[in-house]
């Protein structure tokens, strides 16, 4: 099976962002890269929808289905109940307009939902105690098969509205028909694949189908004739208890839990068996499905809810229609249980002194790298899940103090001036090259030297690039490189002393000029000598005349 999220490692800015937002800290690093860890995710889609990048990808399978529509089969659409939150047109008109973009017909995953209400009931009557979860969101299945294994004989043998409608439909309209479902979250791709759906698309992802295909203009839609069904209700909190009771509401025995952590503090307390409702209506999503990580809605999790409830509220009127007797609705589950490593303490302890926590002061536990602590941190990297450098405030620390040392070993002075030329930092080298001053933080340089180099650089009028600055009265010459720190106010002065160099150099050029003379001399004694030899020969002296001048030419250009 492919992976349903993956990352696109371009995009992947190393901002930890996905694993702060993870609720069972499924993602995994390396090479400052993140990854999705396809064993212990339970698909909430948070991690997508949380990434500033939108370096998290979402399985596509718009290719199968326009396939489908090429080879003119039969393509059946079961849209989540949840749709009337995500489209902006009338949901009376969603259905036809999506008919008309190819699919043979579409029709409510609601209609399953009576399937697995029906379930839910007949398995709870025949209890011998103990409390049911629901089991139609898959996300709640996945964090119980995962993460909660002892809890899984809790879960209702039931399958969700999704499979229970595909099932449906086959049965109504032939076993060779293909089955498309579309909704608002990321685990029914996953649960749609284990259970023989031919494809399955986020509510974005249909939307985008809608645009690469032709569809029929508004003047084609109708309005769609659709039964009662009490079912509609499922995506909004409290959702199910509504259709399996007939009203809105908890009781002692009868709970609706929304929201990822409230499942899993609900699950916790289930294990001490602190609490035995007889049902547990658990969405993963705050809000129910509506609020789900793909429900792609312009609107506020509010104006969703009561979309739905608008749409409900359409069709009281209207019959329903009866439910097939033939239909298998029971469920099992893996094993999928994530193995829980145990370390030593000392294991523990060789990370966080990897890390800089040398300490129990050191561990901040700031979640900066999106562990709670220091030391889940430390569990993570002996996992293989992080690695030590994710600790923020130890690389910064680390890094702060690699450039201090550079600062302060550099042979070069460095100065860091403000607009009134106070001095708002220096390194030890600055302060050696200018001993004369008594150079110290909160000093107005201007009083001691020429500082209008600088005021022109911080004004933006001047660059200061590899020039030579000269201090007549101390007898210094220095190369100064200067630039400002414009978030700050403050220019910063990197300056080399080049004193003894130029010393150098003068030496060198007066060397060279006193070898020039010399040459030159030598040169003209040469040429007076090679005319009177010429001359008794009876030669000319043109050519070596020639000859020698080029030579001087040459001396007097050579750069030494």
């Amino acid at each position: 099976m492919t992976d349903i999220i993956s990352t696109r490692q371009a995009d992947c800015k190393d901002c930890y962002r996905c694993l702060r937002t993870c609720p069972v800290k499924a993602i995994s690093f390396k090479g400052n890269q993140a990854r999705v860890d396809p064993d212990r995710c339970v698909l909430c889609g948070r991690c997508v929808v949380e990434c500033p990048q939108k370096a998290k990808i979402v399985r596509n399978q718009i290719y199968k289905v326009k396939d489908y529509f090429s080879r003119k089969e039969p393509v059946y659409l079961s849209l989540a109940p949840s749709f009337p939150a995500s489209f902006t047109k009338e949901a009376k008109g969603v259905m036809k307009l999506l008919e008309s973009a190819g699919f043979t017909k579409v029709e409510e995953t609601a209609v399953g939902a009576r399937y697995t209400v029906k379930g839910y009931q007949e398995e709870i009557a025949k209890s011998n105690g103990g409390t049911r979860i629901s089991t139609c969101c898959p996300v709640v299945v996945n964090l119980v098969e995962k993460y909660y294994p002892e809890l899984k004989a809790n879960l209702l043998t039931v399958h969700s509205p999704m499979v229970a409608h595909a099932r449906h439909l086959k049965e109504c309209y032939g076993k060779d028909i293909k089955v498309v479902f579309a909704g608002p979250c990321i685990a029914k791709l996953r649960e749609a694949e284990e259970n023989g759906l031919d494809a399955a698309l986020t509510f974005n992802q249909l939307k985008s189908l809608l645009d690469q295909v032709p569809v029929a203009g508004e003047e084609a839609l109708v309005v769609s004739s659709g039964a009662r069904l009490e079912t509609r209700m499922f995506p909004v909190h409290n959702g199910v208890l509504h259709a399996m009771k007939g009203q809105w509401g908890l009781d002692e025995e009868y709970w609706s839990i929304e929201g990822i952590e409230n499942c899993c503090e609900i699950l916790e307390s289930l294990q001490r068996k602190d609490i035995q409702p007889v049902f547990i209506e658990m969405m993963a999503c705050q809000g129910g499905c509506v609020g789900g990580p793909a429900i792609d809605s312009p609107y506020g999790l509010y104006k969703r809810k009561q979309k739905v409830k608008e749409f409900y509220q359409q069709h009281l009127d209207a019959p329903s229609r009866p439910l097939l007797d033939n239909l298998v609705m029971e469920k099992s589950f893996s094993g999928k249980a994530v193995r829980k490593e145990v370390f030593t303490e000392e294991e523990i302890r060789s990370v966080l002194v990897k890390m800089g926590k040398l300490t129990k002061d050191d561990e901040r536990n700031c979640e900066g790298c999106g562990y709670k602590s220091c030391r889940d941190k430390a569990v993570a990297v002996l996992a293989g899940l992080a690695v030590p450098e994710m600790c923020i405030p130890y690389m910064r620390e680390r890094a702060e103090s690699l450039a201090s040392t550079i600062v302060q070993c550099t042979p070069n002075g460095i100065l860091v001036l403000d607009k009134e030329m106070v001095v708002r930092d220096f390194n030890p080298a600055a302060k050696k090259l200018f001993s004369a001053i008594p150079l110290k933080i909160g000093l107005k340089l201007s009083d001691y030297m020429d500082t209008q180099h600088y005021e022109l650089v911080l004004e933006g009028r001047s660059s200061l690039t590899e020039q030579r600055v000269y201090y007549p009265e101390w007898g210094l010459m220095t190369r100064q490189i200067a630039t400002p720190l414009k978030e700050d106010g403050f220019v910063m002065a990197i300056i080399t002393d080049i004193t003894q160099s130029e010393e150098n150099r003068v030496q060198y050029q007066k060397m060279k000029e006193d070898v020039m003379v010399k040459a030159k001399e030598v040169i003209n004694q040469q040429m007076m000598v090679a005319q009177t030899i010429a001359g008794l020969l009876g030669e000319t002296t043109a050519e070596t005349k020639a000859t020698l001048m080029e030579l001087l030419k040459h001396l007097e250009r050579e750069e030494f």
